[in-house]
């Protein structure tokens, strides 16, 4: 009997990876990635390397006393810094002041620890829920999910955030709009990659899969941009506004007299002396950082600004023009009102705060 048992749960740990491998291959290329890294971890933590039967025995015999134990793992993990602690960083490392301090201050997380902030165990303990509920379903010998949140909570993912997407003034959209040199290839490209950020509020990985053909109009004139395998596993239309489309059109135009097809990605690089010689190949997420960053600065937008900025920036307009929350839930394409309000950076704002009239003193007659 004890022989059967054994082979039953060897059995079992052999079919652990296969599980979730194929639960990862329906994945998003970008989430595949992150989780893969979470469950790299997950095994490190249970004392095994990824992929082995000693790692998959361990995933199959973890218990809610281990998903505990992770998470205190995690909350003392060092992770990266908070922007506000990297600008002081710079000015203590001067007067020879360190910057640790903002560490160790106990278990609750105020967005200035140098530890894993309470977003990032969230997500990690999200992730190995949903592949243990997959794996509890597929009778591989696990009764519970360790990660369910009744017994192991996760932290409050909204609760210390160290790296908050900050809003763009909107005086100074069309100023950073209009920064890349127009003369020049490169120049005209940068315009027309800011256009589509400030005007569609598309998330960089959309932005660098844009192909020439992807930008198309209407019967009656709008300009609209077809974007494919969205975050939301779906394809969708966005429109865009007439100023930043007539920027994407002349762009467009270049391309196709330099022998550019449809099939083509519509932002390419550049490289070679000056970054002037254009090539074939697609720009990367992280060239379409560097180069909102630069632009951003150079507007004085501060160094926080990110692309991501500019969707907050694109949502919050919207609805500061008075656009209902469901109409411009159709624009940022999220799946609920309650993501629309959490880019409403208005909220944000202590202008209207009731506190500014708020007085002790006697009134004088």
């Amino acid at each position: 009997m004890t022989s059967l048992i054994t082979r039953a749960r060897t059995s079992n740990s052999e079919k652990v990876w296969l599980r979730i491998s194929a639960f990862l291959s329906l994945k998003a290329p970008a989430t595949r990635t992150t989780y893969s890294g979470i469950v790299a971890e997950w095994c490190r933590f249970l004392g095994a390397d990824v992929g082995t039967p000693q790692s998959a025995e361990a995933i199959l015999t973890a218990t809610d006393l281990h998903a505990i134990a992770y998470r205190k793992f995690l909350e003392k993990k060092p992770g990266e810094r908070p922007r506000m602690i990297q600008a002081q960083g710079r000015v203590s490392a001067d007067r020879g002041i360190s910057i640790e301090r903002a560490s160790g201050r106990g278990a609750k997380k105020d967005g200035l620890d140098a530890t894993q902030s309470n977003a990032t165990i969230h997500k990690k303990f999200a992730a190995l829920r949903r592949i243990y509920r997959m794996l509890v379903s597929s009778n591989l010998g696990i009764v519970e999910n360790p990660f369910e949140a009744d017994k192991v909570p996760p932290p409050p993912k909204d609760a210390g955030r160290k790296r908050p997407t900050q809003m763009i003034d909107f005086e100074l959209v069309m100023e950073i709009v209009s920064l890349p040199d127009p003369k020049t290839p490169k120049g005209r490209r940068d315009r027309a990659i800011l256009a589509t950020l400030f005007g569609g509020g598309l998330r960089r990985s959309e932005v660098v899969g844009l192909r020439i053909g992807d930008i198309k109009k209407t019967s009656s004139g709008t300009t609209y941009l077809y974007l494919r395998h969205t975050k939301a596993k779906k394809d969708a239309e966005q429109a865009l506004p007439s100023w930043a489309s007539a920027l994407l059109w002349d762009l467009i135009k270049e391309r196709k007299q330099t022998g550019a097809m449809d099939g083509d990605f519509l932002f390419v690089g550049f490289t070679g002396k000056g970054g002037q010689t254009v090539t074939t190949k697609p720009m990367s997420d992280t060239g379409v950082y560097l180069l909102f960053k630069q632009y951003c600065m150079a507007a004085g937008a501060g160094s926080h600004a990110t692309p991501h900025s500019a969707r907050a920036t694109a949502i919050t307009k919207l609805l500061s023009d008075g656009i209902p929350h469901r109409e411009v839930q159709e624009f940022s394409r999220h799946s609920s009102i309650q993501m629309v309000e959490w880019y409403d950076k208005r909220r944000y704002s202590v202008e209207d705060s009731p506190a500014k009239e708020l007085s002790y003193g006697k009134k004088r007659p």
